[in-house]
């Protein structure tokens, strides 16, 4: 994926689809670390423990529901 920063202000913004975010479980209140190593940006989500604990419940029930299936599809 490519991105353009964008201006916001005096200053620069990279801006993520919501799709995007909403597959790695992140939305507006997801607070992140980022970190530079050479001329990489990482960006970490600071996934709380309740949001975490919700996203694993649903993630079982998923896998009970449909886990044979995704199963047979693997293969």
């Amino acid at each position: 994926m490519i991105q353009k920063l964008r201006k916001h202000g005096d200053e620069l913004a990279l801006v993520l689809d919501r799709e995007l975010l909403a597959a790695h479980g992140m939305d507006e209140e997801t607070t992140v670390d980022i970190a530079f190593s050479g001329t990489t940006i990482i960006v970490t989500a600071n996934i709380d423990a309740e949001r975490k604990a919700r996203f694993e419940q649903a993630l079982s029930a998923t896998n009970e529901r449909f886990g044979a299936a995704l199963k047979r599809l693997a293969e």
